[in-house]
């Protein structure tokens, strides 16, 4: 039962990639069908009991009609016409139901034939309350020129335009209801769904933590445990050993704090406040982190050189995290650099913005990875052999830090090898 009745709404997962309006739409496209079904029944019934007139039958063939076209808009037909479609249908079977009653007023009878088909359609289908009853004016106005052209006593003709005034007033207040409802069921699967993408999104980083922090833990751990036992082993033979397996023990334990570092600053970069963002000239944030990173570059046989304009260059900053996003950048690009490359940092005035870039002479990122670069556990390929090894934390604390402060980050390909980072800042007042 559930299933049959799933055929005139729609299903979780097809909502799942659908505006409101458009769920709506095919909601009402689908309800078609189940209208012209009913309709068609009752005029079969009408037909076989030999009330067999031309307005029954034109009321057939338009049912057939809407029918076939209702399957095959199921299937997809762009945005506007499924939603004219249905606002034909609407106002047809109105216009339909006022024809019969003008056609029994013709023998002096009125029913309330166009209250309860306004009734039912309302129930049945929904509408947007404003377009609705924008709607139901005119065809109240037909209505009524309809009921006061019949031949009848007045008293009954006054009944029945006050009786369908009030039947639109509901209809309108009933769809504004069931519109209102409908939203606020969408919005709250909407919602459910995106925590639920949420979830699996951590989920996933988590299984992706796990993995490789226990990788990047096990390789100096083995190494602590193959060097502790090499010293009990031949500790009687060779008293020194021990203070020698301890100061090459200090490379896996600074592997392991390095890693632990890591973990903390992409949680940091995520959750830590920022500081007050205030206009400082980023030629100074520049000359430091070059000043910090001196030492690894010399240690990696990498030269730094630095290109700054002589006027200041205000924007606005954090001065903390920009500290770190540079820090990041260097550091990577001292990474991929070779032995005896060169690694430059520049800043420019470029429009209203203030740009940092930072180029290596590496072996460069394929551009189909550029969307990746930023996300939270990538890891390149392509860093020297004898560098740490990376978590893929990096350029992601970059691109979270500078979202936090209002800055944007990029990678370009550079002029003749290797890989540009850009970070845009807002220019400040000076």
């Amino acid at each position: 039962m559930k299933s049959w009745l799933a055929r005139w709404d729609v299903s979780p997962a097809e909502q799942a990639g659908m505006s409101f309006g458009d769920m709506l739409t095919l909601v009402n496209i689908r309800r078609v069908e189940i209208a012209c079904m009913l309709g068609l029944f009752t005029k079969s019934i009408e037909f076989a009991t030999g009330l067999r007139t031309v307005q029954i039958a034109v009321e057939i063939v338009l049912a057939l009609s809407f029918l076939l076209a209702s399957l095959t808009l199921r299937r997809g037909g762009g945005t506007w016409l499924p939603r004219v479609f249905v606002v034909i249908f609407l106002v047809l079977t109105l216009l339909d139901t006022q024809w019969a009653i003008a056609a029994m007023g013709a023998k002096g009878r009125l029913t309330s034939g166009y209250p309860m088909m306004l009734l039912s359609l309302t129930l049945l289908f929904v509408l947007p309350p404003l377009t609705f009853g924008l709607t139901l004016i005119p065809l109240l106005l037909t209505y009524c020129w309809i009921v006061l052209g019949t031949a009848t006593f007045p008293a009954e003709q006054v009944i029945a335009i006050v009786n369908a005034a009030i039947v639109s007033v509901i209809a309108v207040v009933a769809a504004a209801l069931i519109h209102a409802g409908r939203r606020s069921d969408y919005e709250q699967k909407r919602t459910i769904r995106l925590q639920n993408d949420r979830l699996m999104e951590r989920n996933g980083e988590l299984d992706t933590l796990m993995a490789i922090t226990a990788h990047d833990l096990r390789s100096p751990l083995y190494g602590l445990r193959n060097l502790f036992d090499l010293a009990v082993r031949r500790a009687t033979r060779e008293p020194e050993l021990p203070l020698v397996v301890l100061q090459q023990a200090r490379a896996s334990i600074d592997a392991m704090l390095a890693l632990a570092t890591r973990l903390l600053d992409a949680h940091a970069a995520e959750h830590r406040p920022l500081a007050r963002l205030t206009d400082e000239d980023v030629r100074g944030h520049v000359l430091a982190a070059a000043g910090r990173t001196k030492p690894l570059a010399q240690s990696a046989d990498v030269r730094i050189d630095v290109d700054l304009p002589d006027r200041p260059l205000v924007a606005t900053l954090d001065a903390g995290a920009l500290a770190q996003i540079l820090d990041n950048l260097l550091g990577n690009g001292v990474r991929y650099s070779p032995t005896g490359g060169i690694l430059t940092v520049s800043a420019a005035q470029e429009g209203g913005d203030v740009s940092i870039r930072v180029q290596d002479r590496g072996p460069g990122i394929d551009p189909a990875r550029y969307d990746l670069l930023f996300k939270k556990f990538h890891q390149s390929v392509g860093t020297r052999s004898d560098g740490p090894p990376s978590t893929g934390m990096g350029l992601f604390i970059v691109a979270t830090l500078s979202e936090r402060m209002g800055a944007t980050v990029r990678c370009e390909p550079g002029t003749n090898e290797g890989a540009v980072f850009v970070v845009t800042l807002s220019a400040g007042k000076e």
